[in-house]
């Protein structure tokens, strides 16, 4: 990438979605990979309580797919001032760019994490619980490529008039309370599903 491209909005989006990749194999491992080493019992049994054990399977995740973000973005940035050096540092300089920064690698990787961790609840193994993620966000990611052709025309239209007409502040911010809500949504689903009981039965 040029340093126009790299240094927009839209340049961030890559680093945002490799951290939510990188994530599907860390948060497959949380717990289906603790019941195939035979440590889920020892977990479970621990004074930690079940939302202690919940939330840092899924802040550790997310914590790694975030440090992997901006490192890509810190070795991005290094090298597109190296190749276009003229006596002066290049960096992001719009409110947008800087939101998806901060906003963009924990929220899509909430998402992954959380989703990952409702799977890996009840997966036997690892690789299991990383194809059942693959396949679903697969036939997530074609289901909204192909949905889209097939809105209606009114829709389309409303879905254009706020991309010309909002500010790319405005829609990062909007994208960012879609995405939150989403992360909440399916953080209570995993609090419901997480028993202790449950789990060490299966």
């Amino acid at each position: 990438m040029g340093p126009e491209r790299f240094f927009s909005a839209a340049g961030l989006l890559a680093p945002a979605f490799f951290s939510a990749i990188v994530i599907t194999t860390v948060i497959a491992d949380s717990f289906a990979g603790e019941r195939e080493r035979h440590t889920l019992e020892t977990l479970l049994a621990s004074r930690l309580s079940d939302r202690a054990i919940l939330f840092g399977k899924i802040a550790a995740s997310i914590a790694f797919g975030w440090a992997i973000s901006i490192s890509s973005i810190l070795a991005g940035t290094i090298t597109v001032n190296v190749v276009n050096w003229h006596g002066q540092i290049l960096m992001f300089h719009d409110a947008a760019s800087w939101l998806i920064l901060l906003l963009g690698p924990p929220l899509m990787g909430g998402v992954v994490a959380t989703a990952g961790v409702l799977v890996s609840l009840h997966a036997t193994t690892v690789r299991h619980a990383q194809q059942t993620l693959g396949v679903a966000f697969a036939v997530l990611f074609l289901g909204i490529v192909f949905g889209s052709n097939s809105l209606p025309a009114e829709w389309k239209a409303w879905f254009a008039r706020i991309i010309f007409t909002w500010s790319q502040t405005e829609l990062v911010l909007a994208a960012a309370g879609l995405l939150l809500a989403i992360d909440l949504a399916l953080l209570f689903a995993g609090m419901a599903r997480f028993q202790r009981s449950k789990l060490v039965l299966d």
